[in-house]
């Protein structure tokens, strides 16, 4: 059985309540790396179940609930890019030896394949459960063609939609689903559950994460190196071609992610709100958002959001870098480049 976490309690007990009458189509929403994929599979699992819990838990012990365990089960189907298949990972995917050539969008064919499963009913006389993860992951003839079963869908036919950005599905979709959102996870319970999966500082690594408790775990293996970058943007002076040279081996996507979220807390502290992403860091910004150039620091988050794409296979990696740094010097006062 999947994993329940803590901080899901909350939307659990909504999305519980729709199991007394639900739509065809359910949407659940909210920032990536809080587990709701793992919430949506739950859910399915609980319909499915022959015992289902009082809250509508899967029991975890029906032929049905193994069947769902081990990927078979012959009313549910998961549609997702080859990429997380390849993976395996609960929300965003993992590096693995394929996943460079696998597929980041949910296929138009993998959608068309639904029909026969959707054209008869159910093997056991309950429901028949589609989940789609992540929904934008979708383009828009895919989309469209998804489109065709949610309009019409066969009795006791269930679609969730799993969604880390909504706004980018088609409206027509969004329309169609009854939206479940996925609030951010409490510190108290996201402190707890990082703690006993032995993650150091989880508070600052939580921060970083976007109160996201997934993402930290996802992300732990660049913990060092995020220190390494911000001891080199807290030098001063800050020398750009020196901190090039000492950051060659980091990747690049790992120094844009580090850059943007430094920047974004730079120009928060310089218009006087606290930093969201660094707050261990606060005093240091503040002296240094003093400084900066408010405009440059503008303009260098715009560079940062184009960088992000290029980052995945920039040209020359080593002047990729210079080049972010250059611009980050760009953005500081006197006496910091």
């Amino acid at each position: 059985m999947d994993e329940f976490f803590p901080w899901l309690s909350d939307a659990w007990a909504r999305l519980s309540a729709r199991r007394s009458a639900l739509p065809h189509a359910i949407l659940i929403r909210g920032r990536s790396g809080l587990g709701k994929t793992a919430l949506a599979r739950r859910f399915a699992q609980g319909l499915l179940c022959d015992s289902p819990l009082p809250d509508g838990g899967p029991c975890g012990q029906c032929a049905a609930c193994g069947w769902f365990s081990q990927g078979n089960h012959p009313d549910f189907r998961q549609v997702e890019p080859e990429i997380l298949a390849v993976a395996g990972a609960p929300e965003e995917g993992a590096a693995s030896p394929r996943a460079e050539s696998a597929s980041k969008q949910i296929r138009i064919e993998q959608v068309r394949e639904l029909q026969g499963f959707l054209a008869i009913g159910a093997h056991r006389g309950g429901m028949r459960i589609v989940l789609v993860r992540p929904a934008e992951a979708m383009n828009t003839a895919t989309a469209n063609a998804l489109l065709k079963s949610l309009e019409e869908p066969g009795p006791r036919t269930l679609f969730i939609l799993v969604s880390s950005q909504p706004q980018r599905l088609l409206p027509t979709v969004r329309s169609r689903c009854q939206a479940v959102d996925v609030g951010l996870a409490s510190h108290e319970a996201a402190r707890a559950w990082l703690r006993g999966r032995d993650v150091k500082d989880p508070e600052a690594a939580l921060a970083f994460a976007g109160a996201a408790p997934l993402a930290v775990l996802e992300q732990a293996g660049a913990a060092d190196v995020r220190t390494r970058l911000l001891d080199e943007l807290l030098r001063r002076p800050f020398h750009p071609l020196a901190a090039a040279d000492r950051c060659a081996t980091v990747e690049p996507p790992t120094l844009v992610d580090v850059l943007q979220k430094w920047t974004h807390d730079l120009a928060r502290c310089a218009i006087g709100l606290p930093a969201r992403y660094f707050p261990g860091h606060a005093p240091a910004l503040r002296e240094l958002s003093t400084n900066a150039d408010r405009a440059a620091l503008l303009r260098f988050g715009r560079d940062l959001s184009r960088a992000k794409g290029m980052s995945q296979h920039p040209l020359n990696a080593r002047l990729f870098v210079e080049d972010l740094f250059i611009r980050y010097a760009a953005t500081q006062g006197n006496g910091h480049a």
